[in-house]
């Protein structure tokens, strides 16, 4: 395998200017647009905070979770913050560049896992998935383990390390 190649992308070129990604107070408001309900597995639903949809649509690698990351972490700037069309529109400019997303969610991880704002927060939703297999059913523990695996796997193909 070979070696990844961490280089996090933390500021992006917006509109002809270097836009620096921060994890603040604005950051966690706007992500709030981005909660969702997901089924719970016993015929309801739960609600999953932005932070939490996000962080793991990154780990899916999900481009559209990449703008997500950028839209709260330019959220900070006020009226200043670039449109989503914007974002896109930069992050576009970057992969058709660099022929790739890798650095980009690198980048996203960095902020979210090393900031000060959110460093408790992704600590918490890596000990909250270890703790999962011991909250389900029997039936579903090993379900839940090896998808707890493959999250981690994840992690470590796009940063190079596992998660706490």
């Amino acid at each position: 395998m070979t070696e990844i190649k961490i280089n996090p992308i933390t500021t992006l070129n917006i509109n002809g200017e270097d836009v620096e990604a921060k994890a603040v107070f604005a950051f966690d408001h706007k992500a709030k647009q981005f909660s969702r309900e997901e089924d719970d597995g016993k015929g309801g639903k739960t609600n999953v905070i932005g932070f939490n949809a996000i962080y793991n649509s990154i780990l899916e690698r999900d481009t559209n979770a990449i703008a997500d990351f950028w839209e709260c972490a330019t959220a900070y700037l006020n009226k200043k913050a670039p449109t989503r069309e914007q974002i896109e529109t930069a992050l576009m400019e970057f992969i058709d560049k660099n022929g790739d997303t890798l650095e980009l969610l690198q980048g996203a991880l960095d902020v979210m896992n090393n900031s000060g704002f959110f460093k408790q927060k992704s600590r918490q939703f890596w000990l909250q998935m270890n703790e999962a297999p011991s909250m389900v059913k029997e039936e579903e523990k090993e379900t839940t383990k090896n998808g707890i695996e493959f999250m981690k796997n994840n992690y470590k193909e796009i940063m190079g390390e596992l998660p706490y």
